[in-house]
């Protein structure tokens, strides 16, 4: 019975350690290094984009320096920063 149960805790260990072996050795998510690098560029620049649009927007700034918004203006702050 103790030979049984001693060989089922090894099974158990063996178990285990296989499963952090596999959670451990994650795969990449990009396939090269350059890879990652074009695609971290191209977020990037489509970043810098979309924050110089905002900041020159003439209808976004006079919306909030607005009070009090009406629906119409929150559709209008939807439509710019689509």
């Amino acid at each position: 019975m103790h030979k049984k149960q001693f060989l089922n805790t090894y099974k158990t260990v063996d178990k285990l350690n296989k499963e952090t072996q596999k959670t451990a050795e994650k795969p990449s998510l990009y396939r090269s290094k350059d890879d990652e690098r074009l695609i971290k560029d191209f977020h990037y620049a489509k970043f810098q984009k979309n924050l110089h649009n905002t900041q020159q927007s003439n209808a976004l700034k006079a919306l909030l320096n607005k009070k009090d918004w009406s629906e119409e203006d929150t559709e209008t702050l939807l439509a710019a920063l689509r």
